[in-house]
């Protein structure tokens, strides 16, 4: 899994980033206030679903030059960024199509879907399933427990709307949260992306060298 590997250059370019998305965050509620920067479809929200949606981009990306145990994990990546995203985005019932988005059938519809495509593709690589367990029980993937935690923290202040006694703090607090996860997530898509496409390009060099030399 050593593209699934997260040197300290990359916890570099993690720690600007989450200062870059706390700044931003900052901002946009000092701008809009606690309620407007936090609301459903508001700057928060929207960049969480834009985040998703990178990593989503991103991790397929990956899968093209990744093999084995990696591509699988970095399929089954894509699928839980795609469950998230489609989790977050709140469109405004205005058709048939974006109703049925917000309905209850949708949600049932999405984990039939997520069961069909995953569990085959799981059954097809149950050889590389060893190998993706002991990268999760590792400290390798420390970016995605970063995620997570910052996921859970966001859980933590769903549903109450006043914290400290500030209105719309609680729900600003679970919104940047989840933002700094998402966040984290694409970080590590793209850099997992990075990596991979360098090994590829590293390959193709290799193969071209010897026709080089002997021309």
């Amino acid at each position: 899994m050593k593209h699934l590997t997260f040197s300290a250059d990359f916890a570099r370019i993690l720690v600007c980033a989450i200062a870059i998305m706390l700044v931003g965050a900052i901002l946009s509620a000092k701008a809009l206030g606690f309620a407007d920067a936090s609301t459903e479809n508001g700057p928060l929200e929207w960049t969480q679903e834009v985040f998703l949606l990178v990593a989503a981009v991103f991790s397929v990306g990956s899968m093209v030059s990744l093999r084995k145990a990696e591509r699988l994990a970095a399929f089954l990546a894509t699928v839980l960024y795609v469950v998230f995203l489609l989790r977050e985005l709140e469109l405004p019932p205005i058709g048939p199509i974006t109703r049925y988005l917000g309905s209850h059938a949708f949600r049932w519809h999405e984990m039939v879907a997520v069961v069909l495509i995953t569990v085959p593709y799981l059954v097809a690589r149950r050889h590389c399933l060893r190998e993706i367990a002991a990268y999760g029980l590792s400290f390798r993937g420390w970016p995605f427990a970063v995620a997570a935690g910052f996921v859970f923290l966001g859980a933590y202040f769903d549903g109450s709307p006043m914290f400290d006694g500030i209105a719309y703090l609680g729900t600003f607090l679970e919104e940047t949260a989840e933002l700094l996860g998402y966040g984290v997530l694409a970080v590590a898509a793209a850099w997992v992306l990075c990596q991979s496409r360098r090994t590829e390009d590293e390959a193709v060099d290799l193969a071209i060298l010897p026709r080089s030399s002997v021309g």
